[in-house]
């Protein structure tokens, strides 16, 4: 069991040392070349994939381990955790990002995108920017019910189709919200 629990705790360490340096390592690359605003939206982008990529694992870890190691159950909730932070940071830098798309200016990334392509802007970043808010509750309460059950995620069967089902449609929920993002900043990036 103590094997486990150190297992555990080392995957908890690497992912939490290896984000920080690697936002670090972008936002010292982003000031060294006077790209403030762009490397606060390469964060952005990192979190979203690493909140669907920590969703895709604790579907796997759910799908896949037995419920008698104590592991599993651990390395769940500390995916848990990962996903509801990053959602929350993607949300910030997501935040940062909108305040310089939103200027008034005529070179403005919302004014180029509704220039080129108002659809761009009305309905998909328009969603987007909204349909975001949600996310942060959702991978936090996903998070509660990975702590609040425990090793019943593996015990329940209902517990655990309600997990997996959650988190499926959260998967495809932030692929849906990268879309309505992803086009509109292919024509017009944001740019500080």
């Amino acid at each position: 069991k103590s094997e486990t629990l150190t297992a555990t705790r080392s995957m908890l360490i690497l992912t939490v040392f290896g984000t920080v340096v690697v936002s670090l390592g972008i936002m010292v690359l982003g000031q060294l070349v006077d790209k403030k605003l762009e490397s606060v939206m390469i964060l952005h982008d990192y979190f979203t994939v690493f909140a669907v990529m920590s969703g895709a694992g604790f579907i796997g870890l759910l799908a896949f381990s037995s419920e008698r190691q104590q592991g599993a159950v651990n390395m769940l909730k500390i995916l848990s955790i990962a996903a509801a932070a990053s959602v929350f940071l993607i949300d910030l830098t997501g935040t940062i990002g909108y305040i310089e798309y939103r200027l008034p200016d005529p070179d403005s990334a919302k004014s180029k995108i509704r220039q080129t392509f108002p659809f761009a802007h009305e309905p998909m970043f328009e969603s987007m920017e909204y349909m975001g808010l949600l996310g942060p509750m959702w991978a936090g309460l996903i998070a509660y019910l990975a702590w609040h059950y425990n090793d019943r995620m593996f015990t329940d069967r209902a517990v655990k189709s309600v997990l997996m089902v959650m988190i499926s449609l959260a998967i495809m929920y932030a692929l849906f919200i990268s879309l309505m993002g992803i086009v509109p900043t292919k024509i017009a990036s944001v740019q500080g």
